[in-house]
């Protein structure tokens, strides 16, 4: 009989560079040396069932990713954690479990928005009047519109103002300045942090390369009740 069992870990260190597809690769060989069973879908090509929350971009950090995991094995979500956990690498943790019902919608279907962190290291001070006044001024654009090429390759204007749902100044010193914003991470809009950091530089007047601004992924949510809710 077999169970399934969400799960929630953190991607951190150098562990932030490796793919997606790379991380599915690490975790089934974890699985095979914890001698924990996955389940194998059917067919031709069989493939463990594991579904994943949306994605992680390369080169960021996080505290919080999920993904559902079916086992054939009889036991605790205890020692399934300890198991598996004895055998991730420094900068891979399954943080916590639970067994949940096979009928549970997937994550995929009921994720809507993630939580970062944007850390932008100063090379020249910024007052705190001008970092407030030009975070109130983004915040309350009716549209921040963008230029992207679309799945056929031709260049579309698209309004991502309507994808952030918080923006706000965490900190900020001489050599720093921190942002905590909340935005569409799911399967219906989702907002690429390629995209959002590019509009935070150029709001603060900033020409740095975006690829140097720090990201941590802190959770992932979705909606109940109009609140916003982890999935475990």
């Amino acid at each position: 009989m077999s169970k399934l069992i969400r799960v929630k870990y953190k991607k951190e260190d150098e562990m932030i560079f490796i793919s997606h597809l790379d991380l599915q690769r690490l975790l089934q060989r974890a699985f095979r040396r914890a001698k924990i069973n996955l389940s194998y879908s059917e067919g031709f090509n069989p493939h463990p069932k594991m579904s994943y929350g949306n994605a992680l971009a390369l080169g960021v950090e996080s505290q919080g990713e999920y993904v559902d995991i079916e086992i054939e094995d009889d036991i605790e979500v205890k020692e399934f954690l300890e198991r598996i956990n004895e055998q991730l690498p420094d900068g891979i943790k399954f943080v916590k479990g639970q067994e949940i019902d096979p009928k549970t919608p997937s994550l995929s279907s009921i994720i809507v928005y993630g939580e970062y962190i944007f850390n932008i290291d100063l090379e020249v001070p910024l007052s705190k009047e001008f970092v407030k006044s030009r975070v109130l001024n983004f915040v309350k654009s009716k549209e921040i519109i963008i230029t992207k090429k679309n799945k056929k390759g031709k260049k579309v204007e698209v309004d991502i103002r309507p994808m952030i749902r918080n923006f706000d100044l965490v900190s900020l010193d001489d050599n720093r300045v921190t942002f905590v914003s909340t935005i569409a991470t799911g399967s219906k809009a989702n907002l690429n942090i390629n995209i959002l950091i590019p509009q935070i530089l150029d709001m603060l007047n900033l020409d740095m390369d975006p690829r140097e601004v720090g990201v941590l992924r802190r959770d992932l949510y979705k909606v109940e009740d109009g609140q916003l809710v982890t999935p475990l």
